[in-house]
């Protein structure tokens, strides 16, 4: 997946008052959004849910180079426009996060499944918007820790760059500035960590 594709991701989410990965943020900003309907806060939602969905794609895309660059828009669109369909009608707002995570997880899997069996993307279905969530989801706190575990199992020289961008969302550019290292090294450090981080089963059974 070309660098581009996440340093553009990292420009759009810059606008987010809080990171992606501020679960309790986004959750209270969509309560506030359901209870009081401020347009201001309906934005930051879904400027939030844009970035999330993009991320989580990307990621899979990088996972698998089989996958093909023009599935990967559509999917990003798709998901965004289910979601949008449905996001007032989500019958536990303080699990909007979560939510989201299984609607990007159920549309994935319907990805794989036309890629096998070329069943159209118009026939997917979206989650039960229930208050319980599917046993086997894990929640996307649980995932930002498993990441930052699989990355202190990286060499010592990649964990420091990985964890700027992984953990802290600062472009390429950025981590080069706070770690003093050539731009080239550090597009070769993420690449070299990618590379490692497909092999972790800790992680991988996060994204199953």
């Amino acid at each position: 997946m070309p660098h581009s594709s996440f340093e553009s991701l990292d420009a759009v989410a810059a606008s987010l008052p809080f990171h992606v990965d501020d679960v309790h943020a986004v959750n209270d900003t969509y309560c506030r959004w359901r209870t009081a309907r401020k347009p201001t806060d309906q934005r930051v939602v879904q400027l939030w849910t844009y970035c999330f969905i993009r991320r989580y794609f990307l990621v899979k895309f990088v996972h698998e180079t089989t996958y093909r660059a023009s599935d990967l828009d559509e999917l990003i669109d798709k998901t965004f426009r289910k979601v949008e369909r449905s996001e007032s009608q989500v019958k536990e707002p303080s699990r909007y996060a979560s939510w989201v995570s299984v609607v990007c997880k159920n549309t994935f899997r319907n990805y794989l499944r036309r890629r096998r069996h070329a069943v159209s993307l118009e026939e997917t279905s979206m989650p039960p918007l229930v208050a319980e969530m599917p046993t086997s989801y894990h929640d996307v706190g649980f995932a930002h820790q498993a990441l930052d575990r699989a990355i202190s199992r990286l060499p010592n020289y990649l964990q420091a760059c990985v964890r700027l961008r992984f953990l802290e969302g600062l472009s390429y550019q950025e981590i080069s500035d706070r770690t003093d290292q050539p731009l080239p090294n550090i597009r070769a450090y993420i690449y070299k960590a990618i590379r490692r981080l497909r092999d972790d089963d800790e992680l991988l059974s996060y994204f199953e």
